[in-house]
């Protein structure tokens, strides 16, 4: 049965981009495995530790430049690019990738300058921002391949620049080689990567600027990164609050145990992704309810999915914790346990209708009140509850912003439940929150 349905599995537009998206957080999880067991096996005295340590303050870093950027750009080029002529989608895919190289040159560079600030690891820093600046404008290469229906093409490149990611690092600190090797092989790994999305650029697009079609872009693209940047610097700022208050390792154990399960959060947001653009075409053809149809008929399938996969996790995370990574990181699976419970959140999709229909102003307002309700509960959960309080400051400020999303919504005629299987998200939700508070009174026999 198996074999006869991986035969008859066709990649499309829906399923692609969800496995490729599998792909690249799914590497970065199986890496935060690899370099637990190679620190606890590999090395002593919490020299390991230490190595886990600055490699996730470079990620925190560097991520922390990029990530709303790159994400506002990338998920504003499907719609956008679906809505247009041919002619300008030829224009738009250059013009992303110039501007995604721009931002990155000022991403490499800032990451230089903080390396420099720090007076730690300053050749580290140093090569790593020549990896932001060159690894970055790469990540339009998947859109490229997934706007030219090349979906398999997609998944092929994926598999083998994340698994030559994994490879370059971890094995030299298998070997017990120095961090500065493996990053040195990330660059060269870089410049490879940034190689083949030119050549790829010069087959699909029109090599030219056009400042008139970059504005227009912008103007779409502005309101999703405000929203974006104050949404997403929230687990930033709480791994800053975590390195201020916190030792290296409980920063360590915080940054192990904030993972959200990249399957969980790939699907989310995959599907919000897909019918953003989905629902843009539909608008434009007057066709809107039939957008706001096939989202709820997806979210709904996902619901039976994710919930469940979410309740097993909370009953077994503690023994995944510890025999995943080390001891000194088992005990993350309570923060782990915490970040679970976004997912009531995450099956909510208002931000998707927004986005379809482009009327993303409103993320301003949105993502500013929830950046400041983050913030303030984080600061004061940290004093009062410790550690677990910035993942529970997270949650709930999560769940305001969705809220109020929904709310715009509803003031634009759009109601939640013609998006929203409301029946089987809350029987799911409330069954979630219980299996999160079981576990502290019950004891699994493994």
């Amino acid at each position: 049965m198996l074999i006869l349905a991986l035969r008859n599995f066709k990649l499309d537009k829906f399923n692609s981009l969800q496995i490729n998206q599998f792909l690249r957080f799914g590497s970065v999880f199986l890496i935060s495995i690899l370099l637990a067991k190679i620190s606890y096996f590999r090395y002593s005295g919490g020299y390991g530790t230490s190595i886990i340590s600055r490699y996730e303050l470079l990620m925190l870093v560097s991520s922390s430049l990029s990530f709303f950027w790159v994400a506002s750009i990338c998920n504003t080029l499907i719609p956008f690019y679906n809505g247009s002529d041919e002619k300008t989608q030829k224009r738009i895919l250059f013009n992303a990738f110039a501007l995604l190289t721009a931002f990155s040159l000022i991403a490499g560079a800032v990451t230089i300058v903080i390396g420099h600030a720090k007076g730690k690891d300053i050749d580290l820093f140093e090569i790593f921002g020549l990896v932001v600046f060159l690894n970055t404008p790469t990540f339009i290469t998947d859109y490229i391949f997934y706007l030219k229906g090349k979906y398999k093409s997609m998944l092929l490149w994926g598999i083998s620049t994340y698994a030559a990611h994994l490879v370059l690092l971890c094995v030299p600190l298998f070997f017990r080689q120095s961090l500065n090797l493996s990053v040195n092989l990330l660059l060269i790994l870089a410049m490879v990567k940034f190689n083949y999305t030119i050549i790829l650029l010069m087959k699909y697009s029109t090599i030219s600027i056009h400042t008139r079609l970059l504005k227009q872009f912008m103007i779409k693209v502005m309101p999703f990164m405000f929203s974006i940047l104050l949404a997403g610097s929230v687990e930033y700022i709480n791994s800053y609050i975590i390195d201020y208050y916190y030792d290296e390792t409980q920063f360590a154990i915080f940054r192990y145990g904030a993972k959200e399960l990249p399957i969980f959060l790939i699907l989310a947001n995959s599907l919000s992704n897909i019918y953003s653009g989905e629902i843009a075409n539909l608008n434009r053809e007057g066709l809107l309810n039939q957008g706001l149809a096939k989202l709820k008929v997806s979210s709904r399938r996902l619901m039976y999915w994710v919930f469940p996969g979410t309740i097993v996790l909370l009953f077994a995370s503690k023994y995944l914790f510890e025999y995943a990574y080390n001891v000194d990181l088992k005990e993350g699976y309570k923060i782990f346990n915490i970040y679970l419970l976004l997912i009531i959140s995450r099956m909510l999709f208002p931000q998707t209708v927004i986005t379809g229909l482009m009327k993303t102003r409103v993320f301003y307002l949105v993502s500013t009140n929830y950046l400041i309700i983050n913030v303030v509960l984080s600061f004061v959960f940290v004093r009062s509850i410790g550690i677990d309080g910035i993942a529970y400051a997270t949650v709930l400020s999560f769940l305001v912003e969705k809220i109020m999303l929904a709310i715009y919504c509803k003031m634009e005629g759009i109601r939640m439940r013609e998006y929203t299987p409301i029946r089987e998200y809350l029987f799911f939700s409330a069954i979630t929150l219980i299996a999160f508070f079981l576990p502290h009174y019950i004891t699994l026999p493994f």
